[in-house]
């Protein structure tokens, strides 16, 4: 199966260089093949064939349904290519990642704690607000203000001078 072997760069393609392909119209022929339930694709450029690679792994890029492929195609300006369904077979379920299962229960409890976690920060919050609102709301006197500046400016005054009384 092409999807489990690393393939060599010589007979790969990226999804950039296949754009500009198809751009400067070098690709010759496209051809989706059926491996199980899945489709790979190759492109023929001069007389090299090329598997479209995925992107960063080093393995062919798959799709699962036909339909996807075609519409991945016509994004790039293809509108031909030809379909080897001779290996096709729905029944033949191909796991690609059969740990990601156990990944994404993981990630779901995680975000759970995390969620929880938020959720206590969140009230913890709102009620510094609140508290913070009241004391923000209570008019302070002209003469309450005047003695608390007074108490700020003989603190600043200390800090800025230890030596001073």
């Amino acid at each position: 199966m092409v999807t489990s072997k690393l393939l060599s760069k010589s007979n790969t393609i990226n999804h950039n260089a296949l754009k500009h392909l198809i751009e400067a119209q070098s690709v010759t022929s496209a051809t989706a093949t059926a491996q199980g339930d899945i489709w790979i694709l190759t492109v023929v450029a001069g007389d090299a064939a090329k598997t479209v690679m995925a992107k960063n792994s080093g393995k062919a890029r798959i799709w699962r349904k036909l339909e996807t492929l075609t519409k991945y195609l016509k994004g790039l300006g293809l509108d031909h290519f030809i379909i080897d369904a001779s290996d096709f077979d729905p029944s033949q379920k191909s796991l690609q990642r059969p740990d990601s299962a156990a990944i994404l229960k993981r990630t779901h409890q995680a975000h759970k704690i995390k969620n929880s976690k938020n959720t206590k920060d969140h009230a913890v919050k709102e009620e510094t607000q609140t508290a913070n609102r009241l004391i923000v709301s209570k008019k302070p006197l002209p003469d309450e203000v005047k003695v608390r500046w007074e108490e700020r400016r003989a603190k600043i005054l200390k800090e800025e001078n230890p030596r001073a009384k």
